[in-house]
């Protein structure tokens, strides 16, 4: 995975949004995972058209932060989330 992979979300996972923060459910296995403000915005660009790389920076000039910063981090996020099957290239 590098920083022009497109990503969407997988069939596989559903997500109910509280307080601004997504709560991601695997419908196959139940397990559910937390993301921060940061990991709810990245989730909701995942539209398969977006890679990576144009989604960190959009976060980076909407959170004013350093866009090799937050591309580093959304490469870490997206590996942990396509390992975890929530969601697909």
């Amino acid at each position: 995975m590098d920083a022009q992979t497109r990503l969407r979300h997988s069939p596989d996972a559903t997500v109910q949004e509280v307080a601004g923060e997504a709560i991601l459910i695997h419908l196959q296995t139940g397990v559910y995972y937390s993301l921060n403000d940061v990991g709810t915005a990245f989730w909701n660009l995942l539209d398969g058209a977006l890679s990576i790389e144009a989604c960190a920076q959009s976060l980076a000039a909407e959170y004013n932060a350093p866009a090799d910063v937050v591309l580093a981090d959304l490469l870490e996020l997206a590996a942990d989330l396509h390992k975890e099957g929530l969601v697909a290239r």
